[in-house]
């Protein structure tokens, strides 16, 4: 495929370019897909900067010095087709612009830009100075929710919705315990006012070792919920052996990849440490990986440290040992991508936190976010008397694509943006459920798109991708989507449109899942709707060759069209 087919249609009404302004006052959003050359005029007085970024990238020339706008490189990536995909964060006089992105694509005889930016912004603030310091916001956010450390402040220039009207804000952000639990709430303060321009929680929930793993009941018709790694058990499901370092009769769980961590059951009020945990909390009360007696020619794990079984849960480290093995794995081989959550590795893998019903990531995005100096991370709960131990084969890939997406498009955990960032995680579940299949049939019938019903103990599935408003809360059209509603029970949209794809004649689940991927690598960003983000697929779709007029079937089963049906298809 070459770069020049960007300007052909296929069945959408298609314009030469696409660009549209939300607002006709001063400061507006401008939303882009567009050839360079067909671009508004006022990019042209954008500067770019391109520092940090690698030399294998093709990268936009910078034309402007000096200039109030400047597009910030991000990161990029080149795909098959040897196209440089390259994001920039807008700045405006050093501040960054909340929530606008811009895409360049790169090719060898064309260039497009998707994306959106905040244009003439200069319009609405004349000066960088603020009524309320940065002390000021942060005491407005602890007076709504109180935090117990230090929050990360960031000052912002953001768009206000209603009135169209460009302003200096602050960003906060910080976790904080409630009544409902653990919290990452994130605070937009108008910085003369202090009023609350927006709000929302970012937490993100949801070879040789052998030993057993997977839960004592089961739920699932096509297979036990015990199963187990390697062949030592007669009469066992087996999954493949665990990648363990052995070492004069000890098995250590430390590799390039991840490092598994024991929390041992303790309760996280108990802990004398916060969550996530910063290198310094790690180091200080000795978080080491997690390490066993063992020995030729089995290695086994059999009871991780005398602290499994727990809750019905046969063996959480063996299980999230050999899920995130896989997971890694599936990501670099099926779908070729050599550093899917980036280069911050090894990444901390927490197991065996009691009394949380749960399971969450934070990506290097939300530790930046947190203020937290330490490796992005995932913590998996023992569950409670509804839910054995998240150490699941369907919660090891929903949380692991929350870095996934954290790395890439990094998608706002809020709104439109919030659902289709956790869509993607179960989306990430199946298909890590379906990569295992190729070698274990017994794992996955490709018929169950029940989320949650093989750890569930009251034998009740929390979400169902066939059909979503079958959990009770969950929304099967974009047309019920109310704004502030559960991210989770709002992924029911995006959830929906993968099972009709993946279940599509001539499609397959690894099939949807890679124009998905592609999409969050290449065409997402982080205030991204259902309707934006289904142009990225059907162009991810487009790019590979393969029947996009299919994928935008299934978003038009969903309520879902491409930016109102009116957008160029380009590669």
């Amino acid at each position: 495929m070459t770069f020049q087919r960007m300007s052909l249609s296929f069945g959408l009404k298609v314009t030469a370019c696409l660009v549209w302004a939300l607002s006709l006052q001063a400061a507006t959003l401008e939303v882009l897909w567009v050839k360079k050359g067909e671009e508004p005029s006022f990019l042209s007085q954008f500067g770019v900067l391109n520092e940090n970024a690698p030399p294998t990238l093709r990268l936009p020339q910078n034309t402007v010095n000096h200039a109030k706008n400047t597009l910030r490189f991000v990161q990029g990536r080149v795909d098959d087709n040897q196209i440089s995909h390259v994001r920039y964060d807008q700045y405006f006089l050093g501040v960054p612009v909340w929530g606008a992105q811009l895409i360049y694509h790169l090719g060898n005889n064309s260039i497009t830009l998707t994306g959106q930016v905040i244009a003439h912004i200069e319009e609405d603030i004349k000066t960088l100075d603020t009524k309320l310091s940065a002390e000021d916001a942060k005491q407005i956010a602890f007076s709504k929710i109180p935090g117990n450390k230090e929050p990360v402040i960031k000052k912002i220039v953001y768009l206000k919705s209603k009135s169209s009207k460009a302003v200096l804000a602050y960003l906060i952000s910080y976790w904080a315990e409630t009544q409902e639990g653990r919290s990452f709430p994130h605070f937009i303060i108008n910085a003369n006012t202090g009023k609350t321009l927006r709000f929302w929680n970012g937490h993100e929930k949801a070879e040789i070792g052998q030993g057993q793993g997977g839960v004592t009941f089961s739920n699932l018709s096509y297979r036990p919920g015990r199963y187990q790694f390697g062949t030592y058990f007669a009469g066992l499901n087996a999954l493949g052996k665990l990648n363990v370092v052995y070492r004069t009769g000890t098995c250590t769980i430390n590799n390039p990849l991840f490092q598994v961590v024991s929390l041992e059951n303790q309760a996280q009020p108990n802990l004398p440490f916060t969550l996530p945990i910063s290198y310094a909390n790690a180091q200080k009360y000795q978080l080491l990986p997690f390490s066993y007696a063992c020995s030729s020619p089995n290695y086994l794990n059999l009871n991780d440290g005398g602290f499994a079984p727990v809750n019905d849960g046969l063996s959480p480290i063996n299980d999230v040992t050999y899920f995130i093995q896989q997971t890694f794995d599936m990501y670099r081989v099926q779908y070729g991508s050599s550093a899917p959550i980036g280069s911050n590795l090894p990444i901390r893998v927490y197991v065996h936190l009691d009394d949380f019903d749960n399971a969450e990531a934070c990506s290097t995005s939300c530790m930046r976010e947190s203020g937290v100096a330490g490796p992005q991370q995932l913590t998996f709960g023992n569950g409670s008397s509804e839910n054995a131990p998240y150490s699941d084969i369907g919660t090891s890939g929903h949380e692991f694509a929350h870095l996934v997406t954290g790395y890439f498009s990094n998608l706002i955990y809020e709104n439109q943006s919030g659902g289709i960032n956790e869509s993607f995680s179960d989306m990430g579940e199946f298909a890590l459920k379906s990569y295992l299949r190729k070698r274990y049939p017994w794992i996955w019938n490709g018929k169950d798109w029940t989320i949650g019903l093989d750890i569930s103990k009251i034998k009740k599935a929390s979400r169902y991708m066939n059909n979503p408003p079958l959990d009770g809360h969950s929304i099967g059209n974009a047309a019920n989507f109310v704004r502030g509603m559960d991210v989770h029970y709002s992924s029911g949209v995006f959830n929906k449109a993968f099972y009709l794809l993946s279940t599509t004649p001539g499609w397959t689940v690894e099939k949807a899942f890679r124009i998905m991927f592609d999409a969050n690598m290449h065409y997402w960003i982080p205030a991204s709707t259902f309707d934006y983000a289904a142009c990225g697929v059907i162009q991810a779709a487009y790019n590979r060759g393969y029947p996009h007029q299919d994928v935008i079937n299934a978003f038009s089963r969903v309520g879902v069209t491409c930016l109102v049906g009116e957008a160029p298809l380009m590669a």
